[in-house]
């Protein structure tokens, strides 16, 4: 899929490249590293240190959450209503359901989780028919999702009825979800392919 979605997260993928090495250089002498940001997400990767499994999941989760201020996107005074890096996040301290996706994806990528079993999946709520960002990340064979307003993990499937999936953001580029009928989608629920 084309357009201005996947346009945007190439732009994001390069700078989330651009900040690895940054993150690096920090981790290995963080008396010398100048970037705030990069110590903070270093601390929110090493929440995960020592677990595994759906326990890392939800500690970098819980860690991103409280990371930074949620505002509402377009609202008055915030720092960004458009898509950033996780270090440019960090040093805003707020972000949108957009920012803690990316910061979530990137953080649970450097704690070890592969890349193909990571998505950043927008969704519509049902309830009040906006657009939210998610993420969705495998473990055990499951799609698990991380939404900033709560911090449990939840079961892909026992969202369908609050949200529907539109498009995913992977190592892949974005993928456009196909309407399902209602009968294949109880069944097998968000898919989260590609």
């Amino acid at each position: 899929a084309q357009g201005p979605l996947a346009a945007t997260w190439q732009t994001l993928q390069a700078r989330m490249q651009a900040e690895r090495p940054i993150i690096a250089r920090c981790r290995a002498a963080p008396s010398a590293c100048k970037s705030i940001p990069a110590l903070q997400f270093i601390a929110i990767v090493d929440e995960g240190n020592g677990f595994k499994g759906r326990a890392r999941i939800g500690r970098i989760n819980r860690a991103v959450n409280f990371a930074i201020r949620a505002v509402e996107a377009g609202a008055p005074g915030a720092a960004y209503d458009d898509w950033t890096s996780p270090l440019q996040t960090l040093a805003a301290g707020e972000g949108d359901c957009k920012q803690y996706a990316v910061l979530k994806y990137a953080a649970l990528h450097a704690a070890g989780v592969v890349v193909d079993d990571l998505r950043i999946v927008i969704v519509e709520r049902r309830a009040r028919a906006t657009t939210h960002a998610v993420v969705a990340v495998r473990n055990d064979g499951r799609w698990l999702i991380l939404d900033n307003r709560v911090l449990t993990i939840v079961d892909s499937r026992r969202l369908l009825d609050r949200y529907r999936p539109l498009y995913s953001l992977g190592r892949r580029g974005l993928r456009q979800f196909v309407p399902r009928s209602p009968r294949t989608a109880q069944k097998s629920g968000a898919a989260c392919a590609g």
